[in-house]
This record gives structure tokens, sequence and C-alpha cells, in this order.
């Protein structure tokens, strides 16, 4: 470390960089040593912060570290409790955690390669894109076999990816049955939120409800989701694009976000990490929309998809889900074709599949047990033709999963 003893001003300001900032220990190293004209690296900045944090002290906008906190907490809800509190700043810590794991694991995917077949396409032949509706997920979830519901399965993260294994597979071969009559123009991989069970969400209701914390829940959710659904699908040498948009229970704090919540969430490592595995890789002919909004919007074959995660719809009946296309297409000035969601866990569908709500990976557990919902395990997979039809979508495969 540069010196052995700092003033109340640069203490200040490292603490006030960090809690409200959210600033990483490498950011504020070059922040701090840009003000203070010093050379402080990044593990400097963390043992001044760790031994100073939880000291009186005036930052640089003149705050001690009590206001800095109740910024902190302001900026969340007013309330939040100061445990709860505690838990969210510890939060922006275990984030830089992640981010740490996350560009180690990058390395390794340097090495990585993936040789992808060459399709030729005929002439003869319509065209045909696969939709691939991937949502809650819920990485990190433990569930225990029922004793009195004997539908209730047990669920972990050897039975999460196992399960997302099973669906890979069924995708691959109905791609391969489809290509006989059709040309595989593209696959589109929607994942729409609640890809982690998340640790915090409802603090210990939460935590009990888990089989390990956050920054394991994240890493395991994007190294599988690469591994297990990325990779082989590209391998088939067809075109990819991956619509990611956010969930409720991806949210990094104990409150919802309602600024930017693609951008504030957890999936925004989550999805972008999984965006810079494809680039460091090598994957070819791949795509990626990750919005800062609740909902992403794509073309196919000229009908206007919209995916979002459905916590913004009030009910999961047809009345419910036709006023949140209707707002969403006020909204964003364009008639919208198809919707699709996820979060009530139960697949359903109307209007001959222009509305649907996709199932979960983990099957019935206590929220769809309470609600009344038949969550069995599935996700859905649909076919979309490039035909005359005013409306595209030709077939959909709800996928049970065992």
């Amino acid at each position: 470390m540069a010196k052995k003893s700092y003033n109340e001003e640069q203490i200040g300001f490292i603490v006030h960089q960090k809690v409200v900032s959210r600033r990483s220990f490498d950011e504020i190293a070059m922040k701090y040593n840009k003000k203070f004209d010093d050379d402080l690296n990044e593990v400097d900045v963390k043992t001044i912060y760790e031994r100073y944090k939880n000291q009186n002290v005036k930052g640089g906008e003149e705050h001690s570290l009590k206001q800095l906190k109740d910024v902190a907490r302001v900026k969340k809800s007013n309330s939040i409790t100061a445990k709860e509190n505690k838990t969210i700043l510890q939060l922006w810590n275990d984030r830089d955690d992640i981010l740490d794991a996350v560009r180690a694991a990058a390395k390794e995917v340097g090495k990585l390669k993936v040789p992808t077949l060459k399709r030729i396409k005929s002439k003869k032949k319509k065209g045909m894109t696969k939709e691939l509706l991937l949502s809650d997920i819920h990485f990190g979830k433990l569930i225990e076999a029922g004793d009195v519901d004997s539908f209730k399965k047990p669920f972990n993260l050897e039975i999460c990816k196992q399960r997302l294994q099973e669906i890979v597979a069924k995708t691959i071969g109905e791609i391969e049955r489809d290509s006989k009559e059709y040309n595989i123009d593209e696959i589109v991989i929607a994942l729409m939120g609640d890809i982690i069970e998340n640790y915090s969400m409802h603090v210990l209701e939460s935590a009990k409800g888990c089989e390990f914390g956050n920054a394991k829940q994240i890493y395991e959710a994007l190294v599988n989701i690469f591994k297990i659904v990325i990779v082989p699908l590209n391998q088939l040498g067809i075109p990819i694009r991956v619509v990611a948009v956010t969930g409720n229970h991806d949210r990094d704090g104990v409150n919802r976000t309602y600024h930017n919540p693609g951008e504030e969430n957890f999936t925004h490592i989550i999805y972008n990490t999984i965006k810079d595995f494809c680039e460091i890789g090598g994957l070819k002919n791949i795509e990626f929309v990750i919005p800062k909004e609740p909902w992403a919007v794509i073309k196919i074959y000229g009908n206007t998809v919209l995916y979002e995660h459905y916590d913004n719809c009030k009910n999961a009946d047809r009345k419910g889900l036709e006023a949140l296309m209707v707002k969403r297409s006020n909204q964003l000035s364009m008639p919208l074709d198809y919707m699709r969601g996820g979060h009530f866990h139960e697949p359903t569908s109307f209007r001959n599949g222009r509305i649907q709500i996709n199932g979960s990976l983990t099957g019935t557990d206590s929220f769809a047990s309470v609600l009344g919902f038949n969550a069995e395990a599935s996700q859905t997979l649909n076919s979309f033709v490039n035909s005359n039809r005013r409306y595209k979508m030709y077939k959909s495969f709800n996928i049970l999963l065992e």
C-alpha cells in the first residue's frame, strides 16, 4: 500500500464511491489516484474500505457513513429496514466477487473450439424458424419431494441441468425431423426471466428455498446456459438470435426495480457474460437482443413478437394478458402479432398461440401449489413457417420433462 495513514477526505471518498456510487474497487482506484495524485491499486482500496467502512468519516460529498447508508436506503425504498439495507449493500460487494469469477471463467472459454455443421438450403423448401422459450429456470432453487402431493418432484442443480439437456435434445430432434421438409432459417432462443431463484429476494423466506447463494446461482446460470443450450444449438450451423429479458427473481434487492430493470438486475451480468463467452469462444452466426426495459420486440417472417416475463401482468387469464398486449402495443406504437412470457409456471396458450405463457423448469413448487397452478415441469418450442398466412406460427410443442 502506498500510504499507511489517510485523512478523512480520502477515506470518505473511497467509502462514498463504494456505498453510493457502487463502483468496483478497480474503478475507485483509478478515480482516487486521479483526484489525490496517488498510485493505489484495487487491493489497496479494498483494504482501506474494509478498515474504515464502519467509522464515521466525511467524504467527498461531505456525508457521514450513516448518511451514505441513508442515501442507499432511499434509493431502494424508504420502507427497507436497517437489516435489509445491510443485506443490499453486501450484495454490491458480492457483485464484485461475481465479476472477478466471470473474468476468470471467460479466460477458460477462450480455449473452447466449437465445430459447426454446414447446411445447404433447398430452393424447393419453405423456410422455418424455431422459437425456443426458456423461462423460470430458477438456478439455485431447492425443492424436496412432497409428502401429500405425490406429483411434486424434487429439484436441484443436477436436475436443472438434466432438464436443460433434455430440452436441447428434443429441440435438435425436432430440427432434424423438420429439416426434411423445410429449410431451418433460424433458431430464436428466448430467455424470459427468472433465470435464478435469488437467495435474498425475500430475505429468510427465499434463503430457505435455495440450494446455494446468489454468486453461485449466477455462475451456474451463465456457465450452463452457455454450455448446455447455446453451444450445442450453435453447432447445428443455423443462425441464432438470443432474446434475453429479465424477470422478478433476477433483481438484486428486496424491492422491484423500475429504473431499467434489464440493466440493473442480475440478468444483465448473466446475459452479457454469455454474449462475451460466445465472442471469446468464436461462435458464429449468433446475435443477442438484451434490452434495458423488461421487454423486447423482434420480427419473425414479418410478424412482430414481444417477449416479457409477465410479472407486470395482473392476471394469468386471457383478459389480463390481452390487456398487457394492448398496453405494450400502444406504448410502442406498433401492432403486436405475438406475445410470450413466463412467471405463472403453468403453460397456457390463447388465440391459436398468439399469446403464450411458458412453463417452468422447476415443476410444482410452493408458489404453484399455493396459487393452484398445474406446474408440471415444461418449456415450449414453437415453429414459424414463411408462408402466405397472416400469422406465421405453424405449430407448438410443449416439452414435458421428467
